[in-house]
Formats: structure tokens, sequence, C-alpha cells
């Protein structure tokens, strides 16, 4: 007796909630949509679109239209994030610029392309000729008037710097800046290879075929130069 009432109370329970209507409409949607093995999330489908008769589908929607909106807050957020994180890494590479061109420029405002290539690859007299010969190894614009006129200041190169290339952003941190010792980074390695040419002391004039300014100098030079001209 006391399972039969229990069994009325349950029943009763299903109608109360909508259980019973909402089993009648799985029922139904199950026969009109063919049933088969081969569509397993059939079931899981109704029942997540399901909302007619149930009690809790107003707060169901509540709380999808909250989870909705705090997805799109976190887009947001992890968009800001971005943001935030490319600026602290241009605001690292502006110091990394700023460490570099007093390195080079000793803090001068600004440097015509004729001080910035010897900053870096010296002056130095080759005894045997009496010459500067790494100047025979300078790129085109570092050459006669332009390079004497043309400048670069200190803003448009920390400028450049941010927007290098990672490979030359990476040479400048593992191969540039180790080089700062004092004299002019590439000074030393240049006049040894230009010794080590056999071409001294009468035919510098193929020095320049003979050796090479490291071919991400070359990169860095010719953007400075580039970016001097504005």
């Amino acid at each position: 007796r006391q399972r039969l009432e229990e069994l009325k109370h349950f029943r009763r329970h299903l109608v109360d909630t909508g259980a019973v209507t909402g089993l009648v409409k799985m029922y139904k949607h199950a026969i009109k949509t063919e049933m088969r093995l081969d569509n397993p999330k059939l079931v899981k489908e109704f029942i997540a679109t399901y909302a007619d008769g149930n009690p809790d589908s107003e707060e169901i929607e509540t709380l999808s239209r909250e989870n909705a909106t705090l997805q799109e807050y976190n887009e947001v957020m992890e968009g800001q994030v971005d943001e935030l994180t490319q600026e602290v890494e241009r605001q690292q590479r502006r110091n990394v610029a700023r460490k570099l061109w007093s390195l080079i420029a000793s803090d001068k405002p600004e440097l015509t392309l004729d001080e910035f290539f010897k900053s870096i690859c010296g002056q130095q007299v080759e005894k045997s000729t009496g010459e500067v010969l790494v100047n025979l190894l300078r790129p085109m614009q570092y050459e006669g008037s332009q390079a004497s006129s043309s400048t670069i200041s200190k803003d448009v190169f920390s400028n450049l710097v941010v927007e290098f290339p990672e490979e030359i952003k990476n040479w400048i941190d593992v191969e540039f800046f180790p080089r700062f010792t004092g004299e002019p980074p590439f000074q030393k390695e240049l006049m040894e290879a230009i010794q080590a040419s056999d071409l001294l002391p009468y035919d510098t004039n193929l020095i320049s075929d003979a050796v090479k300014l490291d071919p991400h100098l070359i990169v860095f030079l010719e953007a400075v130069a580039e970016a001097s001209r504005g």
C-alpha cells in the first residue's frame, strides 16, 4: 500500500514538474525524426533545446545569457592581455634600442651615416698602406657626400629597432651587443680579415671582393640608411 502511495506521489510529481509533457514531446520528436542507432545524440539534443513546460527554463535561459556574457567578457579580456603583452614587448625593445644607441652614439641626439659607420666598423689605419681600408667595405648609402649629409636621430633609430624582424632582433641581442668592448664592435674582425686576405699592400682594390660584412650587419646598416631618409 505504501508503495502505491509512493507511485501516486511520483506520478503527481512528474505531472507537476512538467516531466510528463517533456517525455511526451520527446517521444513525438523521436518518432518524427526516426531515431536510429546512427543518431545517438538525438535525446541529448532534444533535452538541450526543450524548455516548454520546464519550471527551470527561465533560470536556464538566464544562466545561458550570463554564460554568453562571460564568454564575451573573457574574449575581450584575452584581447586586452594580448595588447598589453605586445606593448610590454615593444617597451622592452625600446629599452634595447636606447641602450644600443648609447653604445653606438655615446648618447648624441643624432649621427650622420658616416659617423654611424665609423662607430661600428672603425677607422683604423692599415700600416702597410696608410689607408683606412674598412671604408672599402661601406654599403653604397654610406659613401660620399650622402654619408656626410644624411643623419639618423635617436628617436628614429629606436623606432626602427622596435620594428626589426625577429631575426635581426635576435642578432642584435646575441651577436651585436657582446661586441661592444671599448672599440668599434666590428673593427677588429674586419681588420683581421683584411690582413689575412693576402692582398696587402698592392691589391687593395680587390678587398671588397675578398672581405664581406656580416649579412645581418648589412641588413642593419641598410635599414638605418633607409630610415635616415625619413
